[in-house]
C-alpha cells in the first residue's frame, strides 16, 4: 500500500486496508492529526470573530476526520500478527497509539464543546485563546515531526542518529507544552475574575472548558511523545 496522501487514503476504503507494519498504520494515523489540525485553528479563529456557522462547519469536518481516525486505530490493532517481531513490545505500541489517537479526541472536544453556545468572547480573552491554540499547534507539529521519524527509527530499533534527533523534537513538545499550560492559567485567571457584567457566569464555564480542553491536546501530544522518549530509553 502506498503511504503519500490523504488522497490516497479517501480512495481505499480505511477499513480494507491492511498495513504491511504496525508501525505503518500509525503513521496513517498520524496524517489524520495533520488534517485535522488545518481546520480546528480555523475552527477557534471563526468562533471567536463570531462567525459561528463557519465554526460549525469546521467543526463537522473535524468530527469526521476523527472518526477516520478511529477506524484507522482500529484497523491497526486488529492486523497486529501475534507472531510480529516488534522493536518494541506490542503493549508498547499500543500505549503509543491510543495517546496519539488522543490528540485527536482533544481536538474534536474542543471544536464540540466551542459549538455548544454562541458566546461573545471578550477581546482579551480571545487573543489569549488564539495566542494558546497557536501555542499547541507548535506542541503537536513537533510531535508530528517525530512521528515522521518513526519508521526509520524503527529499522534502525530505535538506535542510530534518528534517535538522537527525536530525543532533541521530543524536548520541543515538553517546552511548548509548558509554553501553553503558562497561557492556559493567565487565562482562566482572567476569567475567574472577570466582571459579570462583561461575560455572565454560564459563558465563563463555558469558556473555561474550552480553554482546559485546548490545554489538554499539549498535554496529549507531551504524553505520546513520552511514549516514543520510553521507546528510545530501552
Amino acid at each position: 500500500m502506498q503511504k503519500d496522501s490523504i488522497l490516497d487514503n479517501i480512495r481505499t476504503p480505511i477499513v480494507d486496508t491492511i498495513y504491511r507494519s504496525p508501525f505503518e498504520g500509525l503513521v496513517t494515523h498520524s496524517k489524520k492529526i495533520d488534517e485535522c489540525f488545518l481546520n480546528i485553528k480555523s475552527c477557534i479563529y471563526s468562533y471567536l470573530e463570531r462567525d459561528f456557522e463557519k465554526a460549525e462547519e469546521y467543526t463537522k469536518h473535524i468530527k469526521r476526520i476523527e472518526h477516520e481516525a478511529d477506524m484507522i486505530k482500529a484497523n491497526t490493532r486488529a492486523h497486529i500478527p501475534k507472531s510480529i517481531f516488534f522493536a518494541v513490545s506490542k503493549r508498547e505500541f499500543l500505549h503509543l497509539l491510543h495517546d496519539s489517537d488522543s490528540i485527536l479526541d482533544y481536538a474534536e472536544d474542543v471544536a464540540v464543546l466551542l459549538t455548544m453556545k454562541q458566546t461573545c468572547v471578550p477581546e482579551e480573552v480571545a487573543e489569549g485563546m488564539k495566542d494558546l491554540i497557536d501555542k499547541v499547534i507548535q506542541c503537536v507539529g513537533a510531535y508530528q515531526e517525530v512521528m515522521s521519524h518513526i519508521e526509520k527509527l524503527v529499522k534502525v530499533s530505535f538506535g542510530g542518529r534518528e534517535r538522537n534527533k527525536v530525543k532533541e523534537l521530543i524536548k520541543k513538545i515538553h517546552k511548548y507544552e509548558h509554553e501553553a499550560d503558562s497561557i492556559e492559567f493567565k487565562i482562566s485567571k482572567y476569567l475567574f475574575n472577570i466582571d459579570n457584567e462583561i461575560l455572565d457566569a454560564v459563558s465563563v464555564l463555558h469558556l473555561l472548558k474550552v480553554v482546559d480542553r485546548m490545554g489538554g491536546i499539549a498535554d496529549k501530544a507531551q504524553n505520546a511523545g513520552e511514549r516514543v522518549r520510553a521507546m528510545l530509553a530501552k
